[in-house]
C-alpha cells in the first residue's frame, strides 16, 4: 500500500576570505511526498566499477528522489543516471560531499569510484508523476 512521506532538510553556510570578507547563507524547505511505493536506503561499497546504488522505478511516467554521500575521506565518486555503464555523470562527489535531486525518469542509479573503493550513504524514493 502506498505511504506518504515528508523530507525536511535545512543548511547553513559561511565563508570568510583571507582580506576579511565573509558571506553566509542559510535556508530550508520541507518536500511533501504522497502515493510512494519504494523506498530504498542504506550505506554500500562502490567500487572502481559501475555499480547499482538503487534500482530502477518500477511501471512508466515516473521517477525518483535521490541523495548519495560519499563517506570517504580522500577518494571521489561519480553518480550516473544509467546503473550500467560508466556516462550519464549527474554528480561527482569529492570526499564528505552529497548531492540530493529530484530525477524525472525510469533509470536505475549506480556509482563508481576513482581509484578505490568507497562507503556512500543513500535513499532513494520512487515517485509518481504527480509528486
Amino acid at each position: 500500500m502506498p505511504s506518504n512521506y515528508t523530507f525536511n532538510a535545512s543548511m547553513s553556510c559561511s565563508a570568510t576570505s583571507g582580506t576579511g570578507y565573509s558571506q553566509s547563507q542559510s535556508g530550508s524547505f520541507s518536500l511533501n511526498l504522497t502515493q510512494i511505493n519504494s523506498v530504498q536506503s542504506g550505506r554500500m561499497e562502490i567500487g572502481t566499477s559501475n555499480t547499482e546504488v538503487c534500482a530502477a522505478p518500477a511501471g512508466s511516467g515516473i521517477g525518483k528522489v535521490v541523495y548519495v554521500r560519499n563517506l570517504d575521506p580522500t577518494n571521489f565518486l561519480e553518480v550516473h543516471s544509467v546503473a550500467t555503464n560508466d556516462t550519464d555523470v549527474i554528480a561527482i562527489l569529492e570526499p564528505g560531499e552529497w548531492f540530493f535531486t529530484i530525477l524525472r525518469d525510469t533509470q536505475a542509479v549506480g556509482a563508481s569510484a576513482d581509484t578505490a573503493a568507497i562507503d556512500v550513504e543513500y535513499f532513494a524514493v520512487e515517485i509518481d508523476t504527480n509528486a
